[in-house]
């Protein structure tokens, strides 16, 4: 369950992180909702459906948009029984050591549009997103994936999906393999949600044996990848979809949603989550032109928020980091010695104190400073980890041991002491060494690359180009270069950043399985690295001692392999217009869940 990702996460951001204090949102969720809430954002791909973006900014539309999942996170991100969705669950192991958790919902529960949302809806979401004609639409899903019975599904070859089973209108049950089992996370694979089966699939039924559906699955796929993902009619969660235009998305508060986990509803009558320029987000924050800006790290914003009596924050470690990522699959960057050596080559304080301000710090592994996994090894991370300081001799030293030891002719050694900008690194083919890199434009964290990386390469005999591109485009580049025949493709880096979610499962991105698919986007493919994950991920949920210990092992081989420099972990930062009150974020719970609580003055 990587991207709740879940990719959830995965959430790829480039932007920085912000810090404040808000008052205390009150609330009972009734009462009528009032008043429009307005968000600036980057610009977003407009996908409303899971499956077909991993944007971070997508994917807050969507969190409000669905909801009513069987299992539900706390702020502090501890997995609870949705007790507004189910009214028992009993779990069950057979002699073959399945685990079958079945639901029996509570009743009154409807869609936006007013009709009843029954177990018919959550047992036709795990089976038409684990179709095989969904993932001929161009769904990337990877949910019910450790359900009995999945991979035959997935793939076509049954029609039953034995692990998912219809029991009568709000129960249902589901089976996770053995073979899955035990796992840290377990009940995340026990969480699942509704999709509106007679909306999406009116032709559609579920099968007498409650496991399969019946009728033109494929043509369903095709509708909804086409049109619903787009524009969603009915939904589950808080708010309801009413348009997506010049860059503009307005939601309406959902008469009928029931309420969160705790029940608690929609303060504010309308959200709004509009595109703005980076460069000037605060300022319209505090000139009251937008009501919210969230995951500010730009130093200089920062303060400049802080000094503003229109304007508030709310601040918490971050769950993630920036950081350059590279292609481990293509190009130079396919040896970790050169990935190694760039890394050594940009001095990453810089980042610190010309964008952070101060409100970060360099981290070497793949956490965030927030993990409790981090705070209980923190000791051991910091001595156990190399730390990639700027350091051209230790560069040179690893870029010697690889093929790019040559001068234009590819027979004469490359000269340190001749370093200067065109003097190139090439190899016994005379091929220049040359990196390739795309960042995002009105980003001053690729700004800064462009500048400051060079400083060092051009000391090391590294060519450099570096493009901007919008943040679409290097999303599909990063998620999808590896689809581009090697002579049309171009880049080996890129700035951006990662959130986690609550479930840290780093096997759904760097684990060969899913090599040759947007999931391990940077194509790393690593035994130890494969196997420390799944050690990880294999341990029973209350063994935290020996999962923190495999996680230290699991950082050390990564911090080797490099398939990633971490530029820095911070604090986030959400600047809000002092007008808002409620707003109370946190490194797992984001602005689109604490929108619940949320009010704005009129």
């Amino acid at each position: 369950m990587k991207r709740i990702l879940i990719l959830l996460a995965m959430v790829l951001l480039t932007v920085s992180t912000l810090t404040a204090c808000s008052t205390t949102g009150g609330s009972t969720g009734s009462g009528e909702a009032k008043g429009t809430f307005i968000v600036g954002t980057p610009k977003l791909n407009g996908d409303f459906v899971t499956g077909f973006s991993n944007s971070s900014y997508d994917n807050s539309v969507r969190t409000m948009l669905w909801g009513l999942s069987t299992y539900s996170t706390t702020p502090g991100g501890e997995f609870v029984l949705d007790e507004t969705v189910v009214e028992s669950v009993e779990t069950s192991l057979d002699d073959a050591g399945n685990k079958t958790y079945t639901f029996k919902l509570n009743s009154g529960m409807k869609w936006s549009d007013g009709s009843d949302i029954t177990a018919k809806d959550y047992v036709f979401d795990i089976l038409f997103a684990a179709s095989p004609e969904w993932l001929e639409a161009g769904n990337t899903s990877t949910q019910g994936d450790s359900l009995l019975g999945y991979a035959a599904y997935h793939a076509g070859e049954t029609e039953v999906f034995e692990g998912v089973k219809l029991l009568g209108d709000l129960e249902f049950s589901v089976t996770i393999g053995a073979e899955f089992l035990p796992y840290f996370y377990e009940v995340a694979y026990a969480a699942f949600g509704p999709s509106p089966m007679a909306v999406w699939g009116p032709e559609l039924t579920i099968g007498e044996d409650g496991s399969s559906l019946v009728g033109d699955v494929a043509a369903v796929a095709d509708h909804v990848a086409t049109t619903e993902r787009f524009a969603p009619t009915v939904v589950s969660g808080p708010f309801m979809f009413v348009s997506n235009e010049n860059d503009i998305v307005t939601l309406a508060v959902n008469p009928n949603y029931p309420g969160d986990y705790r029940g608690e509803k929609a303060k504010v009558a309308e959200v709004i989550v509009k595109y703005v320029d980076p460069t000037t987000d605060v300022d319209l924050v505090i000139a009251g032109d937008i009501d919210l800006v969230a995951g500010v790290v730009e130093g200089a914003k920062i303060e400049k928020a802080k000094a503003s009596d229109q304007a508030d924050v709310v601040s918490y470690k971050r769950n993630g980091y920036g950081m350059i990522a590279f292609a481990n699959d293509f190009g130079p960057t396919a040896d970790n010695k050169v990935r190694q050596a760039l890394a050594y080559l940009i001095d990453r304080n810089t980042f610190l104190v010309n964008i952070l301000g101060g409100y970060g710090t360099t981290v070497n592994g793949e956490y965030g400073l927030s993990q409790w996994m981090y705070n209980v090894q923190a000791e051991k991370v910091e001595s156990s980890l190399i730390n990639y300081t700027f350091n051209v001799d230790k560069a040179n030293e690893l870029l010697d041991q690889t093929e790019w030891k040559f001068e234009a002719d590819g027979v004469t050694p490359w000269d340190a002491t001749k370093a200067a900008d065109g003097y190139w690194r090439y190899n016994a083919n005379k091929e220049v060494l040359q990196i390739n890199h795309l960042g995002t434009t009105g980003n001053q964290i690729t700004d800064l690359v462009g500048t400051e990386w060079p400083k060092g390469l051009n000391r090391a005999g590294v060519k450099f180009t570096i493009e901007w591109q919008d943040f679409n485009a290097l999303l599909d580049n990063y998620y999808y270069g590896y689809e581009l025949d090697p002579a049309e493709r171009k880049y080996h880096s890129f700035n951006l950043a990662t959130g986690f979610t609550e479930v840290y499962d780093p096997y759904y991105s760097y684990h060969s399985d899913f090599l040759g698919t947007w999931q391990n986007a940077t194509q790393t493919n690593d035994s130890l690295l494969d196997f420390l994950m799944e050690k990880m991920r294999g341990l029973d949920p209350e063994d935290k001692e020996t999962y923190a210990e495999y996680w230290l092992e699991y950082q050390i081989r990564w911090n080797e392999l490099l398939p990633v420099l971490p530029i820095y972990s911070n604090e986030y930062f959400d600047i809000f217009n002092a007008r808002v009150s409620g707003l109370n974020t946190t490194p797992t719970y984001g602005w689109a869940r604490a929108v619940l609580d949320v009010t704005v003055a009129e």
